[in-house]
C-alpha cells in the first residue's frame, strides 16, 4: 500500500519563492541607498553632535544653530539615498519656523540617528539576505568547454 504524498503548503502567496525574486528584492533595497560611505560618514557625525548635546545647556542660539546643522544633515542624508528614503525621512523633520526647545532639539537629533540606524539594519539584512543567496548565476553551467576556452589562453 502506498500513500500519496503530502502536498507542501506554498513558501508564500504566489507559492515557493524563487532565487531570482529575493535576489531582485536585495537589490532594490540595497540600492535605495546610492552613497553607502556619505551615509555613514554623516550619520557618525550626527551621533557625535547628538551625544555632545545631551550634556550642554542650550541658550537660543546654540538652539538655533543645532536647528540649521539639523537641516543640513538631513540635506546631506537626502543626497544619499532614494527618492523614498528622502520623502520619509523629511516627514521626520521638526517645523522649520519654530524655535525649538533643547527637549525637542535633542529628540529631533534623536530621531535622525534612529531613523539612520534603522537604514544601516535594512542595508545589514540585505547583504546578509544576497550572500546567502550566493554570486548570481552567469549563464549555462553545463556547457562543454570548446576550443580557446582553457585557463591559459
Amino acid at each position: 500500500m502506498t500513500s500519496a504524498p503530502v502536498p507542501r503548503p506554498p513558501d508564500g502567496p504566489g507559492g515557493p519563492a524563487r532565487p531570482t525574486d529575493a535576489r531582485a528584492a536585495v537589490e532594490a533595497e540595497l540600492g535605495r541607498v546610492k552613497e553607502p560611505a556619505r551615509l555613514l560618514r554623516v550619520s557618525t557625525m550626527a551621533r557625535s553632535l547628538l551625544d555632545e548635546a545631551r550634556g550642554l545647556s542650550l541658550d537660543e542660539h546654540a538652539r538655533d544653530q543645532l536647528r540649521h546643522i539639523h537641516a543640513r544633515v538631513v540635506e546631506e542624508i537626502g543626497g544619499a539615498v532614494a527618492p523614498e528614503l528622502r520623502d520619509e525621512l523629511e516627514r521626520l523633520l521638526p517645523p522649520p519656523s519654530e524655535v525649538l526647545s533643547q527637549a525637542e532639539i535633542r529628540i529631533a537629533q534623536s530621531q535622525l540617528v534612529g531613523w539612520l540606524e534603522g537604514v544601516f539594519q535594512g542595508i545589514k539584512i540585505g547583504m546578509s539576505f544576497q550572500q546567502l543567496a550566493g554570486p548570481p548565476p552567469t549563464g549555462p553551467v553545463d556547457r562543454p568547454p570548446g576550443p580557446g576556452t582553457g585557463p591559459y589562453l
